[in-house]
């Protein structure tokens, strides 16, 4: 019997769901799909869900939002990071523009898996991103707490060489789990009804 947490990097698996196939399963619940694949006699001792609000597009932001009050519902714990705007030259016309750039979600994740594991909270921990940046973080609960197992998750049609070389087992993410693994349409929180956006069809 292991104790397991989950940890994902929220935007590493939704860019991989924008592919024009995968569009349909945005509306992912991470609770079922984390019990689909421990074992029956393992236990869930965490799930979280790193990520940061897309401020300025404000449709973008109320699915973002509404989408974190599934995974409330569902009993994953989102962790928020935030995106910083600067200004980017463009390489072949010179000119400057104005874009955004997510921050904190890495070393969210790197802190939180580290200190959890030094916490005792989990036997294994399975990451969902294909971040090699991830890679001193895993490194780091390897050195403090060697006995911890650390796996991945690549989101579908993503892999990392090194990352996967890192961990101590990997998890795949066929179709068929994203199939089996998604939020009702429609979902009840008390008075309120939130429902999957007819974008994510």
């Amino acid at each position: 019997m292991s104790r397991y947490c989950v940890y994902i990097d929220g935007f590493n698996v939704y860019y991989a769901l924008q592919e024009k196939s995968y569009k349909k399963y945005k509306w992912l619940n991470y609770r079922k799909l984390a019990e689909s694949i421990i074992g029956k006699n393992d236990s869930i001792m965490g799930i979280f869900y790193f990520t940061a609000i897309v401020r300025w597009k404000q449709d973008n932001a109320l699915r973002h939002k509404n989408y974190i009050k599934a995974l409330r519902w569902a009993k994953v714990d989102t962790i928020k990071g935030r995106f910083l705007e600067k200004m980017v030259r463009c390489h072949l016309c010179g000119q400057f523009y104005k874009t955004h750039e997510e921050k904190r979600t890495d070393v969210n994740i790197a802190l939180k898996l580290l200190c959890d594991a030094i916490d005792d909270l989990y036997d294994k921990a399975l990451i969902l991103s294909a971040d090699s940046d991830l890679i001193p973080a895993i490194q780091a609960v390897h050195k403090y707490t060697p006995e911890k197992k650390i796996g991945v998750m690549f989101p579908i049609g993503r892999n990392n060489y090194d990352l996967k070389h890192e961990a101590d087992f990997r998890v795949k993410m066929p179709q068929r789990l994203l199939e089996m693994c998604q939020f009702p349409e429609k979902i009840r929180i008390g008075s309120n009804i939130i429902q999957r956006p007819s974008s994510w069809q």
